[in-house]
């Protein structure tokens, strides 16, 4: 198998490595990769533990991805007999990679998706969509929103509602709610993702849908109080809008209440920016003829992400005491008998809360975020690519246990817990009518 790689990150050296193992515990002799790069000085610092994943890959430097776009055919020798493209930069280029995965017959994945616009808004799909009939054509899969959150959190209600169809009763999800909870304890400031990347996220008016109609809410308003399954106190949380608003309406358009929602000390630094102004879009006071916002310079001044490195030597001088991320989905049903009907609510989720487990292991340096995202995406596409039921189009992964079935399923839940990463299920109340 060839994994061709669009950028290379702090989720995307995860999951590489992981498709490296993976690929020696099922058999695939001699796996190569490629990382399609525009500064190969990155290449040391995001893969100082990674020794035989660096012995098994090359790596393409180009100015700008756009030379690739615009003139495919002059790189034919390094795609060729590529077995999927993955968008490990940003979503911006899932489009144009999808085209070039079209030039070259090769399967296509990424990790999320360009939705921070009003087009996505008004039109509630994703941009990969457009491309959906040109896969099937050539049947190909794009594997589109892979990771944790969005990724495994869909799959696992996916195959919760799937479960559901094959009652003999008849069963109504009538609200799914997702709660992610994202905490770190540490003596330095840490972001476990890019804080322009959290900036943009959390001060966009979130959207959900209620009674089947989409509505916004302002940043960091309508918080909440949840209780973690395996966190100790009440988390304060609030409206996020993420790729599952979207994909989960789509596959699942009977469920009338799709909500989603953030919190821990992350998030509870971007809530008091946000309400000291300081994410502003405004022009900073004296200087109406600059194009400097106070947003943008926030961006440019505040502390970027650290590299791998430093976070391993964080965690070896115990700078980081303890982190955990957890995404728990509920689902409200509504189960119909003869003469009564029973309300009902499930509770499903993943949790990773062994973070400081990862020194002296080849994810030494990945954050407790991108180690369970490049899990999730690894694991999910390449079970997806090796399995004996062939799928094309583009696929999100809540439609995956339906079209893969429930053994596959298993499979995956079991591997995600050979990686540290908890699953857990829960009933958590009935009442009768």
């Amino acid at each position: 198998m060839k994994f061709v790689f669009f950028g290379i990150g702090a989720a995307s050296s995860v999951m590489a490595q992981a498709l490296l193992e993976l690929c020696g515990k099922t058999g695939i002799k001699n796996p190569s990769f490629l990382f399609v790069i525009r500064d190969k000085s990155v290449v040391k610092k995001y893969f100082f533990q990674h020794e035989k994943l660096l012995q098994n890959s090359k790596f393409l430097e180009v100015e700008e991805f756009d030379h690739i776009f615009k003139n495919p055919q002059k790189y034919e020798s390094y795609f060729k007999n590529a077995t999927v493209l993955i968008n490990s930069s940003i979503p911006e280029f899932n489009q144009e990679i999808m085209k070039l995965a079209l030039v070259f017959k090769t399967h296509y994945s990424d990790l999320a998706s360009d939705i921070y616009s009003s087009k996505i808004i008004d039109n509630l799909q994703f941009e990969q969509q457009e491309l959906h009939h040109e896969f099937q054509k050539n049947s190909l899969l794009a594997l589109i929103n892979l990771g944790i959150s969005p990724g495994v959190t869909n799959l696992l209600i996916g195959e919760r509602i799937e479960h559901f169809h094959n009652l003999p009763h008849k069963t109504k999800v009538k609200k799914i709610e997702i709660f992610l909870l994202e905490d770190i304890r540490s003596k330095q400031l840490v972001f476990s993702w890019a804080p322009n990347v959290a900036i943009e996220e959390l001060s966009f008016r979130p959207a959900y849908f209620k009674q089947h109609k989409l509505k916004r809410v302002e940043p960091f308003s309508n918080s909440l109080s949840y209780e973690f399954p395996y966190f100790k106190g009440e988390v304060d949380v609030y409206p996020v809008f993420q790729e599952e608003i979207i994909s989960l309406k789509q596959s699942f358009p009977d469920v009338p209440e799709i909500r989603m929602f953030v919190g821990g000390n992350e998030v509870e630094l971007m809530k008091n920016l946000y309400q000291l102004n300081l994410l502003s879009h405004k022009y900073c006071f004296g200087y109406e003829d600059s194009q400097a916002s106070i947003n943008t310079i926030i961006k440019e001044v505040i502390p970027k992400m650290k590299s791998p490195d430093v976070m391993a030597s964080y965690v070896k001088e115990k700078i980081i005491k303890a982190a955990q991320f957890c995404a728990a989905a509920e689902l409200s049903l509504e189960i119909r008998f003869d003469e009564y009907k029973v309300q009902s609510t499930e509770l499903v989720g993943v949790i990773f809360d062994s973070y400081l487990d990862l020194e002296n292991t080849p994810y030494s340096g990945a954050t407790y975020v991108s180690y369970p995202t490049g899990i999730g995406a690894a694991l999910t596409l390449f079970y997806t690519l090796v399995g004996k039921k062939k799928i094309d189009g583009v696929v999100t992964s809540e439609k995956l246990p339906a079209l893969l079935g429930n053994t596959w399923c298993e499979m995956l839940k079991r591997e995600l817990s050979v990686y540290k990463i908890g699953l857990f299920h829960l009933m958590l109340q009935s009442q009768t009518d």
